[in-house]
């Protein structure tokens, strides 16, 4: 086992203006990504809190508004797929519904509505909403994978739930992705896992698991076969992985496991909500059978807004930078977040 969590602590000092400007010393941490390296700032910030936010108007004002998703009008307004891909046109799956993307990134991509329902607060997230809507898109990727496997190669599923996390439409969704490449932060995890297979003979998620396990600050439990942690890296607030081990690509993963990964997820929006995080972005990682090394795991971050009113939680250091940085220690997410579990 080599996992290594690196952390730097930086000491900034100035005058303090809210005490007579004597001396002050305050401490940030640098950490660094134990499978990647990649750096996540951690920072003190003067009295943080996040704010709750109340979509009621804004989901009362969307409801004035067309929505292609609701059911009275989804089977008439959005596009069906070819044939070769759904002889049925649209696929679904109990109440989940698979459609081409009007507006794709990637050569095969496409939207599940979630529910019929326009729009579902936190605290209505149920499992059963969930693995529909995971296993129809599973559906929609084995079927091109299998139609097109040169250009299909690489796949994931995304969940931008609300408009902080850049929900477009309130109606829950999914964006179901499958291109010949990898997007830039899967391709390292699938490097950095391969490398760290080779140097040290062992899984890296196996090790990962094992380590947060051992050290107590991180681990956070289990649903099933599923473990849950809050990253020690993290990417944003609130970021917080499910790992599958022993898992890798869209055909290794089974009802149970959705079945798992759906409860934990469950778990991880109620202490959200609890915790005024009132959007979030979630991602379902998947890696080629070929790719040794590799463990199929969700990730789930926190989104809000700084000020009440107006204000972003990206800033330069995300878009300009890619250094993601939170302002809340992953090990006091990890000690809250353990009562959901």
């Amino acid at each position: 086992m080599s996992i290594k969590f690196t952390k730097d602590l930086k000491e900034s000092s100035f005058l303090d203006p809210m005490n007579n400007f004597e001396p002050k010393t305050v401490v940030s941490e640098i950490r660094h990504d134990p499978l990647t390296g990649q750096i996540s700032r951690i920072f003190p910030f003067r009295k943080f809190n996040i704010h709750n936010h109340d979509w009621t108007p804004f989901v009362e004002e969307s409801r004035q508004k067309f929505c292609p998703f609701c059911p009275d009008v989804l089977e008439k307004v959005t596009p069906m797929f070819s044939a070769d891909i759904a002889p049925e046109g649209r696929i679904k799956l109990g109440d989940a519904t698979v459609i081409p993307n009007l507006n794709p990134y990637e050569k095969y991509a496409s939207l599940v509505v979630m529910s019929c329902r326009h729009y579902i607060a936190m605290e209505e997230i149920e499992t059963e909403l969930i693995i529909n809507s995971f296993r129809a898109g599973l559906d929609y990727l084995q079927r091109v994978t299998a139609l097109d496997p040169d250009e299909a190669r690489y796949v994931s599923i995304n969940w931008n739930y609300m408009p902080y996390a850049g929900g477009s439409l309130i109606h829950p969704h999914l964006q179901i992705l499958a291109g010949k490449e990898p997007c830039t932060f899967d391709k390292q995890l699938i490097n950095a896992s391969e490398k760290y297979l080779s140097d040290y003979k062992s899984n890296y998620w196996t090790d990962l698991i094992n380590s947060e396990l051992k050290a107590k600050e991180r681990y956070v439990g289990q649903t099933g076969k599923v473990h849950w942690l809050s990253a020690f890296a993290p990417r944003h607030v609130g970021d917080i992985m499910g790992i599958l081990p022993g898992k890798k690509t869209i055909h290794d993963i089974s009802d149970d496991d959705l079945y798992d990964l759906a409860v934990g997820l469950c778990r991880v929006i109620k202490f959200y909500k609890q915790s005024n995080i009132t959007s979030f972005n979630a991602a379902l990682y998947f890696a080629r059978s070929e790719h040794a090394g590799f463990s199929i795991h969700a990730r789930i971050v926190g989104r809000f807004t700084i000020f009440p009113l107006v204000g972003s939680d990206i800033t330069h250091m995300q878009i300009l930078h890619d250094d993601p940085w939170t302002v809340i220690l992953p090990e006091a997410i990890a000690q809250e977040l353990k009562t959901y579990f």
